[in-house]
């Protein structure tokens, strides 16, 4: 990996702990690269799930062994917008990546708050001797402004107002369309339930964001990806690897293709599908997660 991609990387990272900070969150973020494909990205989430272990460093790590379908990820970077702690790297450690790259140091951290422990202190020490050479410090510009906007008033004091946008689908063909979703996309159920007819499931589906178009946007978003104006007010677009193969997957699946795949003036090479149950999904892949 060249300098230069590494420091995209970090500055990537660094952003993505600046953002998190902004919402709410603690200012942490990390991504996991290979072979010049960013294979996952992570943010820390432990005040808003309440949970002491979701670092932005194994939200990366999870997400990326999702992503390539195994539980090791060799010849991977795990780049942090901050230095790792203890936990984190042993969960990288457990995945197999080769190199782990952070942007500010542990002083930076300290001093904003986010100081180890003593029993992980220790523990940290230690790693110098077990994988002498494995974590490296990266000076990169920025790497401070996370905890800065952290430490602004009303910055990572509270929970996000809304904790999870679920987008709820009623369908015909119940089956039909779970098969769809669940198998040919992917989805990995959450929760189930069945009460004689009323079923329902939850799939995962990644990180959930609310994009708000004006019709003209949207009429702008149709001609570039099918020619002309064929969505509905709701259209869900998803990130994949790759776009066109996720498209054919998903024909196969019982998808109605409407576009050939076309590389957007944003830079996305994105693919338009009509799923079963009528919901018309952009696949996108953006230029630095092709592989």
């Amino acid at each position: 990996m060249t300098d230069e991609a590494l420091t995209g990387l970090l500055e990537r990272a660094v952003s993505l702990a600046l953002e998190n900070a902004e919402a709410g969150q603690r200012p942490f973020g990390a991504l996991v690269a290979r072979d010049g494909d960013v294979l996952a990205t992570g943010v820390n989430t432990a005040l808003r799930d309440e949970d002491p272990t979701a670092h932005a460093e194994t939200a990366a790590l999870r997400a990326a062994c999702r992503r390539v379908g195994a539980h090791d990820l060799p010849e991977a970077v795990l780049v942090a917008s901050a230095e790792p702690c203890p936990m984190c790297r042993a969960a990288a450690v457990l995945a197999g990546v080769s190199r782990i790259v952070y942007a500010a140091p542990k002083k930076v951290a300290a001093a904003a708050g986010f100081a180890l422990p003593p029993a992980l202190a220790e523990l940290e020490a230690a790693w110098r001797e077990l994988a002498p050479g494995l974590v490296e410090h990266v000076p990169t510009a920025g790497a401070e402004e996370p905890f800065a906007r952290f430490a602004v008033p009303g910055g990572g004091s509270g929970p996000r107002p809304v904790q999870e946008l679920r987008v709820a689908v009623t369908v015909e063909e119940y089956d039909r369309v779970l098969a769809f979703y669940r198998d040919a996309l992917g989805l990995p159920p959450i929760e189930s339930w069945e009460e004689g007819e009323a079923r329902g499931v939850i799939l995962d589906a990644g990180r959930a964001t609310l994009e708000l178009l004006s019709h003209a946007q949207a009429e702008l978003i149709d001609r570039v990806e099918v020619g002309e104006r064929v969505a509905g007010p709701v259209r869900l677009a998803l990130e994949v690897r790759d776009s066109d193969e996720t498209a054919r997957r998903l024909v196969d699946g019982g998808a109605e293709r409407l576009s050939d795949a076309v590389v957007t003036p944003w830079g996305d090479r994105n693919v338009r599908v009509r799923a079963p149950g009528g919901l018309q999904l952009t696949l996108f892949t953006v230029p630095d997660a092709e592989a």
